[in-house]
C-alpha cells in the first residue's frame, strides 16, 4: 500500500473543499446589504461595510462603526438514480460573524478596515457508515478571514476611489473514510502491478481508516473600488477583488476502523493492516502540503432613486472560478507528487434590491440575487453540491437616535437540483467513465437570518 495514494484521496478533499464555487461564496457582511439582495457597489449601506462592497464609498460616507452576525441554516440530500434511496443531510447552522470601522478624515480622504469571510462553508452529513459520499468527505468546515485595512480619496464632487490590502488567514477541517477496496495491496500481497484489495475480494465500500485533515495558511490580495455620484438621483459603482494565494500546511490523522475481514487464505486482514498505521508506516501522522487561489471578484452596479425615499440598485458580478482548475499535491512523507483534476468554471451574479424609507427611522428592504453554478457537470460531490440558485431577501432598519442603528436582513437560498457524485474523481477519465460517476441528484437549501448594530459619530445615522 503505497502512501501516496492513500492520501491522495485525502488531499483531493482538502483542495475540493476550498473550491466550492458560489456555494462558498458569502456576501451576507452587512443586514441592510442582505435584505437588498447583497446589491450596492453603487451605493453601499452606511453601516461601514462598504469596506467590502465598495471601498471608495467611505469617502463619501461618515465615520461609523458596524458590527454584526449572520447565522447560515443548510439542508438537504441525495438520491440514488436506481435505488431510490435517499440520504438525509440534518439542516445545520454555521456562524459568520463581521466587523467594519472607517473614518473620515476630511472633506477627501477617509480610511477604515474590516473583517469578514468572502469563502466559508459548513457541511455535515452525519455518521460516517450512513452515505457512500463519506469517502470524499462527511464533515467539512472552511473559514477565510480576510483583514483588510482600506483608504479612499474623493477626487472630486461626484468621483471617489479606494483601495485595501487584504490579509487573508485560511483553515480547514476535512473528516472522510478510505475505502480499502479500492486501496492497491502491499508489494508482498499484490498477484499483480496496480492490483488492489478489491481484486482479491474484498468488497467495495469496506473502511478500514477514519482520516482527519487539518490545514492553515495566509495570503495576501487587494481590493479597488470606483464610485461615481453623478446626481443625487443617480450613482454608479464599480470594484475589483483580487486572487489570493493560500499555501496550506496541514496534518493528517489517521485511525485504524476495524474490517472484521479475511482474505480467501484465511488471512485475517486488520493485523496486516494495522502495521499501517504504526510509526514510520504509510498511515502513521504525517504532513500534507497544497496550494489554492481563492478567484478574483469584479463587479458593476447602479443605483437609482426615482423618489428621495426610494432607491433601486442592480448589480453584475464575475467570479473567477476557473483559477480551480488543477491542485498541485506535495506528499510531506515522501509520496509521489500528483495534480488533481477540479475543473470549475467562472460564474455569473446578477443582484436587484430596493430600500423604501417609510418614516425618516424605518427603512423598509427587499432583494433578489441569481447566480449561475461554478461546478461543472461532473465536478458535483458531497463536499458542498452546488448549482444555479435563486436568493429571495427582505429586511429592515430603524434609527434609535444618538447615532446608534438596528439592521436585521432574512434571506432564502433556493438551490436547483442536480446529478452529481458520491466518489472521488480522478484524472484522464474519458466522458463515459465520468458520466458513469454521477449516480444520483443532490438537492439543498438554505435559510440566512442576520443582525447588524452600528454606531455612527456625530449623532446622525
Amino acid at each position: 500500500m503505497r502512501r501516496s495514494l492513500v492520501v491522495a484521496g485525502a488531499v483531493l478533499a482538502l483542495t475540493a473543499a476550498s473550491a466550492h464555487a458560489q456555494g462558498s461564496a458569502v456576501m451576507t457582511h452587512s443586514s441592510c446589504a442582505t435584505a437588498m439582495g447583497a446589491a450596492g457597489v453603487a451605493e453601499p449601506c452606511d453601516d461601514g461595510s462598504a469596506i467590502l462592497f465598495n471601498p471608495a464609498a467611505i469617502a463619501t460616507q461618515g465615520s461609523v462603526v458596524g458590527v454584526g452576525w449572520t447565522g447560515i441554516t443548510t439542508g438537504g440530500g441525495f438520491t440514488y438514480d436506481f435505488t431510490g434511496e435517499r440520504i438525509e443531510r440534518e439542516a445545520s447552522t454555521a456562524s459568520v460573524p463581521f466587523l467594519f470601522a472607517s473614518h473620515r478624515f476630511t472633506d477627501r480622504l477617509a480610511a477604515g478596515i474590516g473583517v469578514f469571510n468572502p469563502y466559508g462553508l459548513t457541511i455535515d452529513w452525519g455518521e460516517p457508515e450512513g452515505f457512500e459520499g463519506r469517502y470524499v468527505s462527511y464533515e467539512t468546515q472552511l473559514r477565510n478571514i480576510y483583514i483588510q485595512p482600506t483608504v479612499a480619496f474623493r477626487a472630486g464632487s461626484w468621483l471617489s476611489f479606494g483601495a485595501g490590502v487584504d490579509v487573508v488567514a485560511a483553515s480547514i477541517d476535512i473528516n472522510q473514510r478510505v475505502d480499502l477496496a479500492t486501496t492497491p495491496l502491499p508489494a508482498g500481497l499484490a498477484p499483480f502491478a496496480g492490483a488492489t484489495f478489491g481484486n482479491v475480494g474484498v468488497p467495495l465500500g469496506t473502511d478500514f481508516a477514519d482520516a482527519g485533515l487539518s490545514g492553515t495558511g495566509t495570503g495576501v490580495g487587494f481590493h479597488l473600488g470606483a464610485q461615481a455620484r453623478f446626481t443625487e438621483r443617480l450613482s454608479m459603482g464599480v470594484r475589483y477583488l483580487s486572487e489570493v494565494s493560500i499555501d496550506y500546511e496541514g496534518d493528517a490523522e489517521f485511525t485504524q476502523v476495524p474490517t472484521n475481514y479475511a482474505l480467501p487464505t484465511g488471512l485475517p486482514l486488520d493485523p496486516v493492516l494495522a502495521q499501517q498505521f504504526a510509526a514510520g508506516g504509510p498511515l502513521a501522522s504525517q504532513a500534507l502540503a497544497t496550494n489554492l487561489t481563492l478567484p478574483q471578484q469584479l463587479v458593476v452596479g447602479v443605483a437609482v432613486r426615482p423618489i428621495p425615499a426610494l432607491r433601486i440598485l442592480a448589480d453584475y458580478q464575475w467570479t473567477g472560478w476557473s483559477s480551480f482548475d488543477e491542485a498541485p499535491i506535495d506528499f510531506q512523507g515522501g509520496g509521489t507528487d500528483q495534480t488533481l483534476v477540479l475543473d470549475y468554471q467562472d460564474a455569473d451574479t446578477y443582484r436587484f434590491g430596493a430600500e423604501l424609507m417609510a418614516t425618516p427611522a424605518l427603512a423598509l428592504r427587499g432583494g433578489f440575487i441569481y447566480n449561475t453554478a461554478a461546478e461543472r457537470e461532473f465536478s458535483v460531490s458531497p463536499l458542498l453540491p452546488e448549482a444555479e440558485r435563486n436568493y429571495y431577501s427582505a429586511g429592515l432598519g430603524y434609527r434609535l437616535g444618538n447615532g446608534l442603528g438596528i439592521d436585521a436582513g432574512y434571506q432564502h437560498i433556493d438551490q436547483s437540483d442536480r446529478r452529481g457524485r458520491v466518489r472521488g474523481r480522478a484524472p484522464g477519465l474519458t466522458q463515459q467513465q465520468l458520466e458513469a460517476l454521477n449516480v444520483g441528484v443532490y438537492d439543498a437549501d438554505a435559510h440566512l437570518l442576520n443582525v447588524t448594530l452600528s454606531y455612527r459619530f456625530g449623532g446622525q445615522r
